[in-house]
């Protein structure tokens, strides 16, 4: 449920950037914001995994 939830926001901030057509500094911050976040986020989801 926690991944779906992850997908459907990536999806909106996405088209949020597309469509607003927002600075590409802002934009830039946003990709490397929700990149480092899923990174994060998938690593925990390993460590978890690993633990049990």
């Amino acid at each position: 449920m926690t991944r779906l939830i992850a997908i459907v926001f990536l999806i909106a901030i996405a088209f949020v950037l597309v469509r607003y057509r927002t600075n590409e500094k802002l934009q830039k911050y946003v990709v490397i914001t929700l990149v480092s976040g899923f990174l994060i986020y998938t690593a925990s989801i390993m460590i978890t995994e690993l633990m049990r």
